[in-house]
């Protein structure tokens, strides 16, 4: 009688947790909008993870669990919020930050490896490689109280009948075509087959089959992941003729590998030259902006619309800014300590003048919101600039304090300053906004409050009993109530909060 080994047993189990992981995926999400579903699933998807890997890594508090609080918090906006294009993104953000956090926490043995470098491999190498695996260890377990002789017949019929498919194709085509008769009995099989719904259930087992055949291949490549290439065993394999000196160089991840680096003083000519723009660009903006229009403006040219232009532009000089200190930073060959103070200084006056358009370009915006109107997409600028400040501000740091880990700490901002956008309520800020702006102008675009997030609808409830002369209030309360009445979840794992709220205000309005 054959007996399993324990690695087989494990992968088997391993497979059958993504089974049953991949049918809740089935019934959560199949034909349901996402809502509560969505992080339900992350929590079980953890579940999963940390019971396949818990001989290999404990459950405990260690620095790798600082992404699971992101990944928990962006996964809960699918239930409280309704910002569209912030969750199209999130769907996006959310799997990125779970490779970062798993592949993080499972790396002990290659953290020489860049960690960019490990993600890809994770995904692109680990995983792939193990996909076909799903399909082996699902044989094995069909095949396992077979006799080898009954095995690789199961083997060959499968093989058979994959391969027929096209031929059998052809030929129902070519039969079809020569006889009538068999043509209308072809055409009626849909009528006699259609409460089966084959093709609906074809498609609901792939779906099955594929989520688990990936939860399966990723977690199984976190398990055992195939080694990067040592140098060691590069030398040995061109020691023994297995392959050449240059492919084996190639094959060695050599991320400290000498790259060029920028002359000190070409550097240093570089930022005088930049900086020389940028203080009198410095100047100006205190002569005319900053100052309140002291200075005489030219003619044909008005204070405010002097203000309202040119943000877009100053964003993307800061850009570039941001780039030209990364490569200073990091790009320049270290000259003596008299020349690398003065290169400092140089640094240091190009965030200074960063900081000055960074702050022009926001009191643009500002105007041009006054004159405008607050959009989504002016008021996600804001946050973009106040972002780049900080990126600004750490680098300032890096200047004096060279210890500090500033890609580092640029991840960990960038994780939070999106974690903080997607839970400050973008939409409600925008009426809020607009909302003051009609008390103070008279103006409003309700259209374009009728189509944010249903965290508007109390607040324009609330405009609504205050300025009932305000005009499209009602158009923009029953284009709410119209999407309400169209997306009533079907099932309680498409419940959001922002919805239920705004269907409950209405109601009692």
């Amino acid at each position: 009688m054959k007996t399993e080994a324990a690695p087989v047993r494990s992968e088997r189990k391993l497979l059958l947790a993504a089974l049953g992981c991949a049918v809740v995926h089935h019934y959560l999400f199949y034909e349901k909008t996402w809502g509560v579903s969505f992080p339900l699933f992350v929590l079980l998807f953890y579940v999963y993870y940390y019971w396949a890997v818990r001989e290999k890594r404990e459950l405990r508090l260690e620095p790798s669990m600082a992404l699971a609080v992101p990944v928990l918090l962006l996964s809960f906006t699918y239930a409280v919020h309704s910002n569209l294009l912030l969750l199209v993104l999130n769907a996006l953000a959310v799997p990125l930050l779970i490779v970062a956090h798993t592949t993080w926490h499972m790396s002990e043995g290659r953290l020489r490896t860049p960690f960019i470098f490990r993600l890809l491999d994770q995904v692109f190498v680990q995983t792939l490689r193990y996909v076909p695996q799903a399909v082996v260890v699902a044989f094995r377990a069909v095949s396992f109280k077979m006799k080898a002789g009954r095995s690789q017949e199961l083997i060959k019929v499968l093989i058979g009948l994959i391969v027929s498919i096209p031929l059998l194709l052809a030929v129902v085509a070519l039969l079809a075509s020569a006889d009538s008769i068999f043509d209308r009995t072809l055409a009626r099989l849909p009528e006699l087959t259609s409460g089966l719904q084959l093709g609906l259930t074809l498609f609901r087992a792939l779906w099955i089959a594929c989520i688990a055949a990936g939860l399966f291949a990723y977690v199984r490549g976190l398990l055992q992941p195939k080694p990067w290439p040592s140098r060691a065993a590069a030398e040995e394999d061109v020691a023994a003729g297995s392959t050449t000196p240059a492919a084996a160089s190639a094959a060695v991840v050599t991320p400290s590998a000498a790259v060029p680096r920028i002359d000190a003083t070409v550097a240093a000519t570089i930022l005088v030259v930049l900086n020389a723009v940028y203080l009198l660009f410095a100047f100006v903006q205190f002569s005319y902006f900053f100052g309140g229009g002291a200075a005489e403006l030219p003619e044909g040219i008005t204070y405010a619309s002097y203000a309202r232009k040119g943000f877009a532009e100053l964003v993307v000089v800061t850009l570039i800014n941001l780039t030209v200190l990364m490569i200073m930073l990091y790009g320049v060959k270290r000259p003596g300590l008299a020349a690398w103070r003065f290169l400092r200084a140089l640094l240091g006056v190009l965030v200074g003048c960063t900081g000055i358009m960074l702050s022009s370009a926001y009191l643009r915006l500002s105007m041009y919101e006054e004159a405008y109107g607050y959009t989504v997409a002016r008021l996600l600028v804001h946050a973009f600039m106040i972002f780049l400040l900080v990126l600004f501000v750490l680098a300032l740091v890096k200047l004096w304090r060279e210890r500090l880990p500033l890609f580092r700490c640029y991840a960990a901002v960038t994780v939070t300053a999106y974690v903080i956008v997607n839970y400050f309520g973008i939409d409600a800020a925008v009426a809020r906004g607009n909302i003051q702006r009609y008390e103070a102008t008279g103006r409003i675009d309700t259209a374009y409050l009728g189509g944010l997030g249903y965290e508007v609808v109390p607040l324009l409830l609330e405009l609504k009993r205050k300025h009932p002369e305000a005009e499209g209030i009602d158009k923009a309360l029953q284009s709410f109530q119209s999407r309400i009445e169209s997306g009533k979840p079907a099932s309680w794992t498409e419940f959001n909060w922002s919805e239920w709220r705004a269907a409950k205000a209405l109601e009692e309005a």
